[in-house]
């Protein structure tokens, strides 16, 4: 399975000539998470180059952004845009005092090198099933999946049933889940939903963030378990605020489905946003475009909807069709909106760009 590898070069740029008592600002990099490699891109085996350009302000927060230079791959520019916009910053300096400053960096998104070696993947196998031989439950585990999970270790699904079950049984969250979850479906052992949600429970209980969504999902639904609306949503929202970006969205799903958007609603949509889940996008540009919550801003809901349309989330295009039409966005939002939609704009619609960048 091949997994992403993001490799970050920062050249910071101040927006006006630099002077020898002037510093460049600079990330700091023990603020940022690797932005995550959109699955339609992964899948695809989409990468390239983006250059961003960012305006740091004097306390070190990103308070606008621009692509400059296209990867060519609107989804990632978008991804890795959405991720540097989570770190923090040292910002420029001139003369000992902070100032607001733009900078520029780039973003290189390539395959993981060890994924088409297989006597690296080969010796890595081999490192886990000696771990998990000493006891090393996550080494256990990461043979179930290689056994469960891929198609090279899927000859031998017993062989992945029985390192699954010896991770679980130390009481390993992530393997309680694991298990939970073959158990759910019946793949690699007999069907058992009740077992499932036993395991699942276990997990949640020992903190797994997943394991909390997961069991608070079922008890909403009553699937393996008696129905529980209100400890359901107990169990989302103590993984919401783990920072379970798919609980977040949940979290926010059922209140709003109760008509609550208040300000707690809508930041916990920004928080799973700005981890970069699409639906959370889709929903709070939905939140902007009609000022729900939030002050009405349509230039905010086109930014949302583009990124959410780049993922692939339908009803976000339609969205952002509509804005795309009446002249909504910023400039370099439109243009990247422009290549999702597969548009070639007409005259009239390429005149409304300056105003709506004006609004």
């Amino acid at each position: 399975m091949t997994r992403p590898f993001l490799s970050i070069v920062a050249a910071a740029l101040c927006a006006v000539p630099a002077i020898a008592a002037t510093t460049p600002a600079v990330a700091d990099f023990n603020t940022c998470e690797k932005p995550v490699w959109p699955d339609a891109a992964s899948r695809q085996g989409q990468h390239g180059t983006v250059t961003l350009a960012f305006m740091i302000s004097e306390d070190g927060a990103v308070t606008d952004s621009k692509i400059v230079k296209s990867s060519g791959v609107p989804v990632l520019d978008m991804a890795a845009r959405d991720g540097i916009m989570k770190c923090r910053f040292v910002p420029s300096m001139q003369d000992g005092k902070a100032q607001a400053a733009w900078m520029k960096m780039q973003y290189v998104w390539k395959p993981d090198p060890m994924a088409g070696d297989p006597a690296a993947q080969a010796a890595a196998m081999e490192a886990d099933r000696k771990a998990a031989e000493g006891g090393d439950a996550a080494a256990a585990l990461r043979l179930a999946q290689y056994y469960l999970l891929t198609e090279q270790g899927m000859a031998d699904e017993a062989q992945g049933v029985r390192w699954l079950r010896k991770a679980a049984d130390s009481g390993y969250p992530q393997a309680m889940e694991f298990m939970g979850s073959m158990l759910f479906e019946g793949y690699g052992m007999a069907k058992d939903r009740a077992e499932a949600a036993r395991w699942v429970a276990r997990a949640a209980e020992r903190g797994s963030a997943s394991a909390q969504m997961f069991y608070g999902v079922l008890l909403l639904r009553g699937d393996g378990v008696a129905q529980n609306k209100p400890e359901g949503e107990q169990w989302v929202e103590r993984a919401a605020q783990q920072g379970f970006v798919r609980a977040q969205v949940q979290l926010a799903d059922l209140r709003l489905s109760r008509g609550i958007v208040d300000q707690d609603t809508i930041a916990v949509l920004e928080r799973a946003a700005g981890q970069g889940d699409s639906v959370a996008k889709f929903i709070l540009g939905r939140c902007h475009e009609l000022g729900f919550g939030v002050t009405q801003d349509e230039t905010k809901a086109f930014a949302l909807y583009a990124r959410a349309a780049a993922s692939g989330i339908g009803d976000a295009k339609e969205a952002l069709v509509a804005l795309y039409d009446k002249g909504a966005g910023l400039p370099e939002d439109r243009s990247a909106a422009k290549a999702i939609l597969g548009r070639t704009d007409p005259a009239s619609i390429d005149a409304a760009i300056p105003a709506a960048a004006t609004q």
